[in-house]
């Protein structure tokens, strides 16, 4: 009875040493006592919401001890406190900016650590207004991408925060960095009342943020109480007829009719779809062997139309001397060349042509093949169509320059044209169909970005 008191008091002592050496930011003394008992940390930390050694020292703004710890033990940054608090959660609580950002460059996923009611450190950022809290709110953005899409326990991201509390820096911050990122979509995700951030807008009486939002987002979707943010609006009317007047203007422009989710799934698939899973549109290898194979082909027609079959003429002939001696003189061997030009193509009649015809179209099937393969990365992908184009036009000018006028070349070049244009026109209008699709599908769109 004697040992286990004096063992308990042991461990009481060592757990007031602890407390000093926070307190004291004293990391030697806090090795001491792990020295002396290694499994201290994990003892006084056992609970399944424990208020740990690290959030102690956060609260109290001891950052060497707060580091050390978190060092020593990475799963104390993650636990939440009784009340639902992780330790980054405490150094916002307690104005602690130095340590926050000490703990997230130890740990960037520490951002997207759900806390009381799903607010993680970026929602709690995205509420506040003074200066330190905006800087944070860009470098959590920046140091850890994928934070944007938590939400709440009420389905808000860091964007419907912002709006709520009425904090126009923070979402001039958020939506600036969702347009740089292509991230856009994620304004339209709806809360849990199917509220989209400018329908929060709206009801917030919010007329600058409306102004941002009315040309990216979808205007015309409905919530759960089948209210569009227009009607919103002209209820709680402020009389603004500028904006009532850019609501109705791009309404006019959502010619297609919204679908719910489930009717987008239960349809069909149209024939693009089925056209994009046989191109292998939707796998990433194949789309690699196919961006490869197509690539070395247009590289080997190009190339052929640089150097066809017998070459070039290296040299001037013309009609002025068929009459002379020295051609009837050669007149007995077949060493009488033809009339010519230097430069232009040794190869003549129905063999130029079909060379010409047959290579041309490889030429530019390889092409289209290109552009088709870049589809899935619209429209980042704008420059190979640029670069693929700038080469098709490279094609078509060397066939102009080198070919003789004996063959009848405003056909085939106009045949050339033709193809040429209906193939750039093809994928941007392959892509388009499927972004118009999404566009009109009306779901939460919590995580349907990559549907």
């Amino acid at each position: 009875m004697g040992k286990s008191l004096a063992k308990k008091e042991e461990k009481e002592a060592r757990e007031s040493r602890l407390h000093l050496a926070i307190e004291h930011d004293d990391v030697d003394e806090l090795h001491n006592l792990i020295v002396e008992e290694p499994e201290l940390l994990d003892r006084i930390s056992k609970h399944p919401f424990p208020n740990t050694p690290l959030h102690i020292a956060v609260a109290a703004g001891k950052i060497d001890v707060a580091m050390e710890l978190a060092i020593l033990k990475p799963s104390f940054a993650r636990k939440l406190n009784p009340e639902g608090y992780s330790p980054m959660h405490l150094a916002l609580q307690y104005e602690q900016y130095h340590i926050v950002r000490a703990l997230m460059t130890t740990n960037p996923r520490l951002i997207r650590v759900r806390g009381r009611g799903g607010i993680t450190p970026l929602h709690f950022v995205a509420q506040g207004k003074v200066d330190d809290e905006l800087e944070l709110l860009a470098e959590f953005l920046v140091a850890c991408k994928s934070s944007i899409e938590d939400l709440t326990n009420q389905y808000e991201t860091a964007v419907h925060v912002a709006v709520k509390n009425h904090n126009l820096k923070a979402f001039k911050v958020l939506f600036i960095w969702l347009r740089r990122v292509d991230m856009i979509e994620i304004l339209n995700w709806k809360d849990k009342d199917g509220n989209t951030v400018l329908h929060i807008a709206v009801s917030e009486n919010q007329p600058k943020i409306i102004k941002l939002l009315i040309p990216r987002v979808d205007i015309d979707v409905m919530n759960f109480q089948n209210k569009k943010a227009l009607e919103m609006f002209q209820a709680n009317s402020s009389g603004d007829e500028y904006l009532v007047m850019r609501f109705r203007h791009w309404l006019g422009r959502h010619v297609f009719p919204k679908r719910s989710l489930s009717e987008f799934s239960m349809k069909e698939p149209t024939f693009f779809e089925r056209l994009k899973t046989f191109i292998g549109l939707q796998n990433q290898s194949g789309r690699d062997i196919i961006l490869i194979v197509a690539s070395l082909v247009a590289t080997a027609t190009y190339q052929a139309a640089l150097t066809p079959p017998g070459g070039y003429w290296q040299d001037n002939s013309s009609n002025a001397s068929a009459n002379s001696v020295a051609v009837t003189a050669n007149s007995r061997d077949n060493a009488v060349e033809k009339p010519h030009q230097a430069g232009t193509i040794i190869l003549t009649g129905w063999s130029l042509f079909l060379f010409t015809v047959l290579n041309s179209l490889v030429f530019l099937i390889s092409i289209i093949t290109i552009w088709i393969t870049s589809i899935p990365q619209l429209p980042h992908t704008l420059a190979v169509y640029l670069l693929m184009l700038i080469l098709s036009v490279s094609y078509f000018c060397n066939l102009v320059l080198t070919f003789p006028t004996a063959v009848p070349l405003s056909v085939g070049m106009v045949f050339y044209a033709s193809l040429l244009a209906v193939g750039m026109w093809g994928p941007f209008f392959l892509w388009n169909h499927y972004r118009l699709s999404i566009v009109r599908i009306n779901s939460t769109g919590r995580r349907v970005r990559n549907f």
